[in-house]
């Protein structure tokens, strides 16, 4: 087929930017075989950013195909058996498609073309069709269909940033005819039964830590990928997603939907979990649009549903029976006080067996989770006041004001009374040190990132190094060199528990002169390697 030179330009300034980042479909109507083939497989319309083409051979067959094919274009015959060309447009303008509609017709009448008008038709064709001017009026109908969605994009991104906000809110859709207008035209998603449900996933780390992450984008780019045919992903956080599926009046086939959700969710999370990345999810039940403000809330209370759950766990949402249990003042304190007379022993033991214990009631009771969350930070508090616990507002922030899952938070308030006792230990018996052994001791904890050795700190002390070898061994019960590698290794444990730097970067930062001297160090002090500990393995 040759083109004209004023086509090539047309196409070079319209049609090609469809090629980049544009589905069209159109949608081909004519019950004549040969025509219908001809639009169909005579032209390379991939070339000018056509992706997808369908024909039909009546109209009532195209109407059918509207809902699920969803055409950017539509070019069909006037006159045809059944529901002809003109019939077929009334009913696509009273769906409110704001697609273009062509219509081929071997008639010049102006009858025909007034009536197209009337209806909404955007192009009229007359019989015989040249394929050169058949692409032509396409791209130009194209190109006004691309202006015209550049605008209603911009319009319905801020509809849309309304909208989550709203919903987070408990607001209610006022409008639900423009709600389901956006979806349709930013993804292509039609609530034909107007119910819908949400979810809500959380991304986290597989071990149950509650630092912050940066989330990989490839984990929601998959998310979004795997459920784009059930509905529609929104980001409301880095790690947090909103999820928007088709529902129905039908319990058993909203219960379908959801657990087919369920299915596809926790397959993403079995898949990241070797990253160190689980999906943390909560369902909400199906509700009319109006009532999507209703679903959220159901959503989030499904998701805090988890909290007696590990990491990766997925609840759908159930009216509960009754009221969530009260954790009884007296038993609460009783709790208090054991576990704060086992930090003022400094009996690690002892705390393990008080810790477990709550851990165990909290997981039988499951009592309401804000009391729950509630008394440990009072738990806290306590211990800070009544069994000389130190303050940390990193642990605060990531374990006492993020709580996600009760047993991990137990498991790491656990640790973290631990190393208290351990610090309190070695205070207590670094109070015998002679004055110089102490301010060795400090300036080996304020400068263990530096390549220092014995010959080092002895030259800064204005000592010999075997005397200070020497003085060191009979003070501390321990080497020079082993007290420096136990401090290291400890400041490497805490980075990897508390911070989001590469491995090989904590190894530098704690003083090892190679990535694969820290390895061999770490793993002969812990017995187990440094990449392990950080992924919970």
């Amino acid at each position: 087929m040759i083109l004209s030179n004023c086509f090539i330009m047309a196409v070079l300034q319209a049609g090609l930017q469809y090629a980049v980042g544009i589905t069209m479909r159109l949608m081909v109507v004519d019950d004549n075989r040969q025509i219908r083939e001809g639009i169909h497989y005579g032209i390379a319309w991939s070339e000018y950013g056509v992706d997808e083409v369908r024909e039909y051979a009546d109209g009532e067959e195209a109407r059918k195909a509207l809902n699920t094919y969803q055409p950017d274009i539509i070019i069909a015959d006037i006159k045809m058996p059944g529901m002809d060309g003109l019939q077929l447009l009334e009913h696509v303008r009273e769906q409110r498609n704001n697609c273009r509609y062509i219509l081929l017709s071997a008639y010049s009448d102006f009858t025909y073309a007034q009536k197209a008008i009337r209806l909404g038709a955007d192009d009229y064709i007359l019989k015989p069709i040249k394929p050169g001017k058949l692409v032509e009026i396409v791209m130009k109908n194209a190109r006004e269909l691309l202006e015209a969605q550049k605008e209603k994009k911009a319009y319905y991104d801020v509809y849309e940033k309304s909208f989550l906000h709203s919903l987070i809110n408990g607001g209610e859709i006022e409008n639900v005819e423009k709600f389901r207008q956006m979806l349709d035209h930013k993804y292509r998603l039609k609530l034909s039964a107007n119910y819908a449900f949400l979810a809500l996933f959380w991304l986290e780390q597989a071990d149950g830590s509650i630092r912050k992450r940066p989330i990989a984008d490839q984990a929601a780019d998959q998310i979004r990928e795997r459920l784009h045919e059930q509905g529609i992903v929104f980001a409301l956080q880095e790690d947090l997603l909103l999820f928007l599926g088709r529902g129905d009046r039908s319990q058993l086939l909203n219960l379908d939907y959801q657990y087919q959700v369920k299915n596809v969710i926790e397959g993403v999370s079995r898949e990241w979990m070797e990253r160190n990345l689980v999906i943390t999810t909560g369902i909400s039940e199906a509700r009319s649009i109006k009532e999507l403000h209703v679903a959220y809330a159901h959503a989030k209370e499904a998701l805090e549903q988890t909290y007696y759950s590990l990491s990766g766990a997925c609840v759908i949402y159930t009216h509960p029976e009754k009221e969530d249990k009260k954790f009884p003042e007296e038993q609460q304190k009783g709790y208090m006080e054991r576990i704060a007379k086992s930090v003022q022993r400094c009996d690690a033991a002892e705390l393990h067996i008080n810790m477990g214990s709550l851990l165990e009631m909290g997981l039988r009771e499951k009592y309401d989770r804000c009391e729950m969350i509630s008394f440990i930070k009072k738990l806290y508090l306590y211990l800070i006041r009544h069994g000389g616990l130190e303050g940390d507002p990193d642990f605060e922030r990531r374990t006492l004001e993020n709580a996600a899952h009760y047993e991990n938070g137990i498991l790491e308030f656990e640790d973290y009374l631990i190393q208290g006792l351990r610090r309190g230990r070695e205070l207590t018996e670094s109070e015998n040190y002679s004055v110089m052994i102490k301010n060795i001791c400090t300036y080996m904890d304020e400068h263990y990132s530096e390549p220092i050795s014995v010959d080092s700190v002895a030259d800064v002390f204005g000592r010999t190094p075997n005397y200070v070898s020497s003085k060191f061994k009979k003070e501390v019960g321990k080497s020079f060199t082993d007290y420096l590698i136990d401090l290291r290794v400890g400041k490497a444990l805490n980075m990897l528990k508390y911070t989001d730097l590469p491995i090989s970067e904590v190894a530098k930062k704690t003083g090892f002169s190679s990535y694969a001297y820290f390895s061999r160090t770490f793993r002969k002090c812990t017995g187990r390697n440094a990449g392990s500990f950080r992924s919970g393995g």
